[in-house]
């Protein structure tokens, strides 16, 4: 009765494949009963003709934390100074994006950037994503800097690239390199460039630059991610950069909320 009913699934199988164009599935079958089958051969054919439904392909785009689904939330540092406020915050018409935040002493700073792309809801923190294509985006990443510190390639890297960030939901990036393109001044950020290598979650390698705007208020080393694939960037690289260069950190008003004790 078993052996009929595996017969009759892989004629129906074979029916299905072949009305799909899978023509070589039927060529890979053994079917039981048939001159030189065995078990071992039937069970080696059924495992190849599987193989042939599974697509086969590349990817350029980074599937994981930017924007995607990941294994666990990813941290982003992100602490909103009144997150009630912060769940009703939507983007302008004209692509900004403004928060106020608390460094890792609680010193409260008003965070904006211009994006072109929507501003997604989320709990996890701040990102403006490109949700047609999900290539490019922009997220806030904050972490602690001791005040009257410079910020270090090395600090960057830790907050940004490592395995409990966007960019690490699939094991930490690699082949990071990191300069310079543009020192901090009072008005304007430090801005890095960024190339990188991550993994997707289909365990493919996925090349990728970013922008990284940096700013500090208090204690809090505020930074802004700007990114894409490394074969779209050069495409992309003005607005990119535009992007980048709108992102302003100030020191918010104290008021009576909970960064006061």
């Amino acid at each position: 009765m078993k052996a009929t009913a595996i017969v009759w699934l892989l004629q129906l199988f074979i029916s299905f494949s072949l009305s799909w164009g899978f023509g070589a599935v039927k060529r890979s079958l053994i079917i039981p009963g048939t001159a030189s089958s065995s078990r071992a051969e039937f069970l080696s054919s059924i495992v190849a003709a599987s193989s042939l439904l599974v697509p086969v392909g590349r990817t350029n785009a980074f599937d994981g934390g930017v924007g995607g689904l990941g294994k666990t939330r990813p941290q982003t540092g992100v602490v909103f100074r009144d997150e009630e406020a912060a769940a009703a915050t939507t983007q302008s018409k004209g692509g900004d994006v403004t928060y106020e935040l608390l460094s890792p002493d609680g010193s409260p700073a008003v965070v904006s950037f211009n994006a072109p792309w929507p501003l997604l809801q989320t709990a996890a923190g701040i990102e403006s994503r490109d949700i047609g294509g999900g290539f490019e985006s922009a997220f806030v990443q904050v972490t602690e800097l001791q005040k009257g510190s410079e910020i270090k390639p090395a600090q960057l890297k830790e907050a940004i690239f490592s395995s409990k960030g966007k960019f690490g939901m699939y094991g930490s990036p690699t082949d990071i390199k990191l300069r310079l393109v543009s020192p901090e001044n009072s008005k304007s950020p430090a801005i890095y460039l960024a190339a990188f290598t991550t993994l997707t979650p289909g365990m493919r390698e996925s090349d990728r630059k970013a922008y990284i705007s940096a700013k500090t208020v208090g204690n809090g080393l505020f930074l802004l991610v700007t990114t894409t694939t490394a074969v779209r960037f050069t495409k992309l690289e003005s607005s990119l950069r535009r992007v980048a260069e709108s992102f302003l950190v100030v020191d918010a008003p104290k008021t009576n909320l909970r960064n006061q004790k």
